[in-house]
């Protein structure tokens, strides 16, 4: 079974009011969707999806979250009933349920979404587990995206909570100039891999230092390692699939867009679960990979 696959012999009825109820939603749920769709939380959420004999209002499968919003009949005595059995059931199976109603959600929306992201991250930090320590050496490195100017770099002593997790940045002297990307294991402080100098900008920068991370991930079967960034164009780009650049190719440029083209190439043809998560700035201070040079 795939994991797209959640439903049994009832699928097609329930999925027929799963559409129907996706073509009209509540004024709540308009709001929760707006706050999570395209995987604005670095995680992918389906909305009315069905499980089993119920219809989730949303869920991410791969990290078994399930997020329901309760208007005012679920406070009869007979759907609190039905609603305890059906979370009863969905606890059985592994998933996580957060609930609202309708007026926090309405009424308080950030902080249902400050909710959200707190399960969120607490799933994700259950669900990781450790990693070894990376191989960094020439023929290892070689082998994932892109493959020059990788230099190793002795760990630092920083440490950032124990997560199973990578940030990466991207630094340019001028935009295009001398561009490098690096990125930091967050349980070690220790640098994971550096590129660059090359001619560029700092969102290829960023977008090359996603994949570059996806890449090495997969290679070490690390497939559950949550990578941040904190820049937002570069994770549309990863999510697309395609560095949307308007810089031009030239002969200045075309060492650079060759590696462009073999990460385009490798998102196209690896299925990555590695959850990519927009690094918070204001909240938690700039990101561990940052060069430092603002």
């Amino acid at each position: 079974m795939y994991i797209y696959e959640t439903g049994n012999e009832n699928y097609s009825v329930l999925e027929t009011f799963a559409k129907e109820n996706r073509k009209n939603p509540t004024e709540a749920e308009s709001i929760i969707w707006d706050l999570i769709r395209n995987n604005q939380l670095g995680i992918k959420f389906r909305r009315q999806h069905v499980i089993d004999d119920y219809i989730a209002d949303f869920v991410s499968l791969h990290y078994k979250l399930i997020i329901e919003i309760d208007g005012g009949y679920h406070f009869s005595n007979n759907q609190i009933v039905k609603d305890k059995e059906r979370t009863e059931e969905l606890l059985n199976k592994g998933f996580t349920i957060i609930r609202f109603t309708n007026d926090e959600v309405i009424n308080s929306p950030n902080a249902v979404l400050e909710a959200i992201k707190q399960e969120t991250m607490e799933i994700i930090k259950k669900k990781e587990v450790p990693s070894s320590t990376p191989d960094l050496s020439q023929e290892s490195v070689g082998k994932s995206l892109p493959s020059e100017g990788f230099r190793e770099a002795p760990p630092s002593s920083g440490r950032f909570g124990g997560l199973d997790a990578w940030a990466v940045d991207a630094a340019c002297s001028g935009n295009p100039g001398p561009m490098e990307y690096q990125a930091i294991d967050l349980a070690t402080g220790a640098r994971v891999f550096h590129f660059g100098p090359l001619h560029g900008t700092n969102n290829i920068g960023e977008f090359l230092a996603i994949v570059h991370a996806l890449a090495l991930c997969w290679q070490q079967g690390q497939h559950q390692r949550t990578i941040y960034s904190d820049s937002y164009n570069a994770i549309l780009w990863v999510k697309k699939r395609k560095c949307k650049t308007k810089l031009e190719r030239n002969e200045k440029t075309e060492k650079l867009f060759q590696i462009i083209e073999r990460a385009e190439r490798w998102l196209q043809t690896h299925e990555f679960r590695n959850p990519i998560i927009k690094w918070e700035t204001a909240q938690w201070g700039e990101i561990p990979a940052d060069f430092g040079r603002k």
